[in-house]
């Protein structure tokens, strides 16, 4: 039958594929409905159009429960990987496209005929305007594909797709690498404040990084991955602190780069493998920060930070901000008009 019909109810089929009936009743009431769909915009439309319609026509005819006559709970619609069109034209004035490898400089390669470049839209085999990330594999390895093609955009925008930037994301992959050897090899040492300090960065990883994932947000993910490393990487604290937050590190970067998250597991001594350790948790009490940094807008242009505890009344932070170099030139010995805190976001300084 046409593709469409099997992809309308396969997943229904899932909930017991060696049953003998098209569902087994039971299962289905386990197992339906999908917690979490996810397709392109011309996809998703078409698909939920006909899926829809066969849930509810199977739940007429027994073969689904009533629950299941809207199959799925949630939709996320990804974007459209996009690329410009390359066009010359044959002896009878037809189209004839080029793929983006057989383009250089706006010529093609062979015969260094110019090209018509057409401004970015969907891939499409028929424009030839399609991009295998093969080439990406074959230089810098599957893990920097990934890496690359996650961090670049929300996944729920359209992007362009550019191979500029592939060696700079494989550099910073090989600089974790070499961050954790460096670690490894390091005595576990005492601890100290550094420890501490090592520690609230790294359940603040989690909790980052954690809702990122959840939210699809995968382009902050990787964001915050690169935050937490430098931070690693700067790092005073002791080898076994070091070790604990690599660990940690190599489990938040598991669903991006497997390969060298596994590598990264062994060697700082990981148990089993990485993809089944349990997802590492954050301790809300280590996400309670003491200080908070406030910025300073002078007249509505951010001109200074200063860094107060977290508890400081109105009164404390009006005179560190008062005693801040920037306010101090800007007033010139002066008073200002206004002094506005906003308690943890802010302070306006109106001249």
């Amino acid at each position: 039958m046409d593709t469409f019909v099997d992809s309308s109810w396969y997943y229904a089929r899932f909930t017991a594929p060696r049953a003998t009936t098209p569902t087994d009743p039971a299962e289905a009431e386990y197992w339906m409905n999908v917690d979490q769909y996810i397709g392109g915009i011309e996809h998703a439309i078409l698909h939920l159009l006909y899926s829809r319609f066969f849930a509810r026509a199977m739940v007429r005819t027994g073969h689904l429960p009533e629950s299941a006559s809207e199959p799925f709970d949630a939709l996320f619609t990804q974007g459209m990987v996009t690329h410009e069109i390359y066009e010359t034209r044959d002896a009878k004035g037809r189209a004839v496209y080029h793929l983006p490898e057989d383009v250089e400089n706006g010529h093609l390669k062979a015969t260094g005929e110019e090209v018509r470049v057409i401004p970015s839209a969907k891939m499409s085999k028929s424009k030839k305007n399609v991009v295998d990330p093969v080439a990406i594999v074959d230089s810098f390895g599957a893990d920097t594909a990934r890496w690359f093609v996650l961090s670049d955009s929300p996944p729920e925008r359209d992007v362009e797709w550019t191979s500029a930037g592939a060696e700079a994301t494989f550099k910073h992959l090989s600089r974790v690498w070499s961050l954790c050897d460096r670690i490894a090899a390091m005595p576990d040492g005492a601890p100290g404040d550094a420890d501490t300090e090592l520690l609230r960065a790294m359940h603040r990883a989690i909790a980052d990084v954690t809702k990122s994932i959840e939210n699809f947000a995968f382009n902050k993910a990787i964001a915050e991955l690169y935050a937490f490393t430098n931070t690693l990487s700067k790092s005073t604290a002791s080898g076994a602190a070091q070790k604990a937050a690599m660990r940690t590190l190599a489990q938040l970067m598991a669903p991006m780069v497997p390969h060298l998250a596994e590598d990264v597991w062994a060697h700082q001594g990981g148990r089993g493998l990485v993809a089944q350790a349990p997802w590492p948790e954050a301790d809300p009490a280590m996400l309670v920060r003491d200080t908070i940094v406030l910025p300073i807008q002078i007249n509505g242009k951010r001109r200074s930070e200063i860094e107060v505890a977290a508890d400081a009344t109105r009164e404390e932070v009006e005179k560190r901000a008062l005693a801040d170099d920037a306010v101090i030139k800007a007033l010139a010995g002066g008073a200002p008009r206004k002094l506005i805190v906003v308690p943890g976001r802010i302070v306006n300084v109106v001249i």
